[in-house]
């Protein structure tokens, strides 16, 4: 069963492939859309919210890891109205997201939430740190976004199927 799911930003949460490189402020421009100070759009990939919502719904915890500089991050999950569905949410400016998803694990269990990794879903637009955070958290469960999911009503499919 499935009780922390952690996602990616980058490709995964938004169409944007890196928002560390966009120039705050931002501002919306739809319920799904934001615009940095060049006018560089930022949309959320299609039912996201829905996904969140579900995953509230079900009691599935939602985290995030993302490679990123977290000013802009924070930023567009606060704009976007989304940043109220993630506990302790990280972004960091390096690739090391077992670390990141070790301080998610971490902060939980200071509350009394104890995950076991075959509890925890990774979703990410791309594989390249799944082998080291497999061997460095364990056999956590995986979903490539653009592969495995085309869009996170996909990834509710999944999750009420068991995977």
């Amino acid at each position: 069963m499935i009780r922390l799911v952690v996602l990616d930003a980058d490709r995964t949460i938004w169409d944007h492939h890196n928002v560390t490189e966009l120039r705050s402020p931002f501002k919306l421009v739809s319920k799904d859309v934001a615009e940095d100070a060049n006018g560089v759009k930022v949309k959320l990939n299609d039912k996201l919210i829905d996904f969140l919502e579900f995953a509230r719904e079900k009691g599935i915890l939602v985290s995030l890891a993302s490679w990123n500089e977290p000013k802009n991050v924070f930023e567009l999950l606060s704009l976007f109205g989304i940043d109220k569905y993630f506990v302790f949410p990280i972004a960091e400016p390096h690739p090391n997201k077992h670390l990141m998803i070790q301080k998610i694990i971490s902060n939980l269990s200071k509350r009394g939430i104890d995950i076991s990794p075959n509890e925890i879903l990774y979703i990410d637009d791309r594989d390249i740190h799944l082998s080291e955070i497999r061997e460095k958290i364990g056999n956590v469960k995986f979903l490539k976004f653009g592969v495995d999911i085309k869009d996170w009503k996909e990834a509710i499919n999944k999750i009420e199927n068991s995977l």
